[in-house]
């Protein structure tokens, strides 16, 4: 990993360089985009507080550029450059587990889209929003929020998002009147997915779309939903596992939490440890808030279905797992 970040370090200088002595142009402003398109790719395989050193050093470039004026073609793009990082430092910043500070860049992000009309950026900034509420327990504001988003969903990857977002938010709070809508809506637009069209952590992908779905049957809970909810996190882990591009570490984990969840809502305790032993086993500097979350989530729920050694094993791997998780560059790995 250190020879990795040596290379991109050197890379980001080198750019810095050009940027810093050239007027802002065509080639500059493709490599601005370029450098974004990047960083969206390396989000969903590099560490969170690796990536989130990079985006936070190009916005702050890019936002020293705009404090001169330019030409009104050059500051859209500009923008939205600025509005993309936010955007990505939010997501960070939650995965880091600093929702207010998410909250704050994602505000930025959104003032960016309205200066560009950029209907994707609104959409996934919407998304990082409702997933801030998500992960704090407002499940209702989540779904409400994702709802809003849908508003502003041109793409097929952008309605994915936040149908399947929404989904899950109401499945959580155990809305079973507008749930089969939102999971409906969200079949319909994966259905429909027909080849990415964005970039990284900015697409949203069919295995995605379908571990968002486990977990929502799962939330449901009935016989028939435990079934479709198993399904699902399969699904998920063949086609993240299928391609590497949008099988970062985190994203596995999530889907094979997802599957764990489902076999032990059933009582299959013997699947829920072969489900999630490759998880308890991923690197601590991929552990972000919502991996963390979902395995304590489990660990609540084990108590009723396991006894005995097994049941004391996977208590104790469960304990250390999330007594390290994924920190900002400026935090020790300390246990909570």
């Amino acid at each position: 990993m250190r020879i990795y970040e040596e290379i991109t370090e050197v890379a980001d200088d080198s750019a810095r360089f050009a940027r810093r002595f050239r007027q802002v142009d065509e080639r500059v402003l493709d490599q601005l985009d370029d450098d974004v398109r990047q960083l969206a790719i390396e989000y969903l395989i590099r560490p969170p507080y690796f990536a989130f050193r990079r985006i936070a050093d190009l916005r702050t470039e890019v936002f020293s550029i705009l404090d001169e004026r330019h030409p009104l073609d050059q500051e859209r793009r500009l923008y939205r450059a600025a509005g993309q990082l936010c955007g990505l430092l939010a997501h960070a910043s939650a995965d880091l587990g600093h929702p207010h500070e998410a909250e704050t860049h994602a505000r930025t992000a959104l003032v960016c889209a309205e200066l560009t009309d950029d209907n994707p950026l609104r959409a996934y900034v919407r998304w990082v929003q409702s997933n801030v509420a998500y992960w704090s327990g407002d499940y209702r504001r989540a779904a409400e929020i994702a709802n809003t988003g849908r508003a502003h969903a041109t793409s097929g990857t952008a309605m994915l998002r936040l149908t399947s977002q929404e989904a899950r938010a109401l499945a959580a709070v155990r809305d079973l009147h507008e749930f089969p809508n939102a999971i409906a809506a969200a079949r319909d637009a994966r259905d429909q997915l027909s080849t990415a069209d964005e970039p990284g952590v900015f697409q949203f992908s069919r295995g995605k779309a379908a571990y968002y779905a486990s977990e929502a049957y799962c939330a449901v809970g009935e016989a028939d939903d435990l079934r479709e909810a198993t399904r699902q996190a399969q699904q998920a882990i063949q086609f993240l596992t299928a391609d590497p591009s949008e099988s970062g570490a985190e994203l596995l984990a999530a889907a094979r939490i997802d599957l764990a969840a489902a076999h032990l809502a059933s009582g299959e305790v013997d699947g829920f440890a072969d489900a999630l032993d490759p998880v308890l086993s991923i690197a601590p500097e991929h552990r972000t808030v919502p991996v963390v979350q979902r395995i304590r989530r489990l660990s609540g729920e084990l108590a009723p279905h396991a006894h005995g050694r097994l049941a004391l094993e996977l208590r104790e791997r469960i304990d250390l797992f999330t007594a390290h998780r994924a920190v900002s560059p400026s935090q020790p790995a300390l246990p909570e």
